[in-house]
């Protein structure tokens, strides 16, 4: 886990606090929706966020880092304020992916092909499955599905989505 520690709003600050008490003395069992409900307020699981929860619920901090490192929706460090996920799976490759995914680098200024914009907005990925092979190429922009993405749409679609 990097170093970096966020700086949270009052409000989410706040927010927290609930999450945490929500869950509290729960243990395990409440590991997953516990880190998936911070994440939803804290954006990436920071160390003094993972020492929080592990104390909240009563479980060590090395199951926390394991489970973040895991799972590949749990971020341990910063991320975009949105994530562009692009599916590179076998039928999205075949139906052009890896056109889609150099177009959304470009109008992102993303040498790489995937991380995160200098501004800190946006955050582009390639994921190995997204579940939607019969609609390939398939992406997300947040939690909205763009299935059969041709890479002339890709700008309209990000234009859209701001």
């Amino acid at each position: 886990m990097p170093q970096t520690e966020q700086t949270l709003t009052p409000s989410e600050n706040e927010a927290l606090s609930r999450v945490l008490r929500r869950y509290r003395d729960q243990g395990s069992q409440a590991l997953l929706p516990c880190l998936h409900d911070v994440q939803a307020i804290t954006r990436w699981l920071d160390e003094a966020t993972c020492t929080s929860i592990s104390k909240s619920l009563g479980v060590p901090l090395i199951q926390i880092h394991n489970v973040i490192e895991f799972y590949e929706l749990f971020y341990s460090e910063p991320i975009g304020r949105r994530i562009i996920r692009v599916c590179d799976d076998m039928p999205c490759y075949l139906a052009g992916s890896e056109h889609i995914v150099k177009v959304c680098a470009k109008q992102l200024g993303l040498a790489k092909g995937s991380g995160t914009t200098a501004d800190g907005q946006w955050t582009l990925e390639i994921h190995p499955c997204l579940g939607r092979c019969e609609q390939a190429p398939f992406m997300m922009i947040d939690d909205q599905d763009h299935g059969y993405v041709k890479a002339d749409s890709v700008t309209k679609l990000l234009r859209g989505s701001q």
